[in-house]
């Protein structure tokens, strides 16, 4: 059920990081979902392995979010303009 959780947070934090960093690349709305979802369920999975939090800990979820920041930002660098 955490992932799920998780899942929403990485989308709500995907959905923001679109409309807060507007560029022309060539990924759009779903793209930028996807990566905070990717995001956000691989820190905060990989935090609960490490035992650093408990499953559906705050921390967790916080920890998610700047997982899902870490995947935006990455993909806006490595990932060329739009050849629109």
């Amino acid at each position: 059920m955490h992932v799920f959780a998780t899942a929403i947070v990485g989308a709500a934090v995907g959905a923001a990081g679109n409309a807060l960093m507007p560029a022309r690349h060539s990924g759009g709305l779903i793209t930028t979902v996807a990566l905070g979802i990717t995001g956000a369920n691989m820190v905060a999975a990989l935090g609960w392995l490490m035992d650093f939090w408990a499953e559906g800990s705050l921390m967790g979820y916080a920890a998610g979010v700047g997982g899902s920041l870490v995947m935006l930002i990455g993909y806006r660098m490595f990932a060329g303009p739009s050849t629109e």
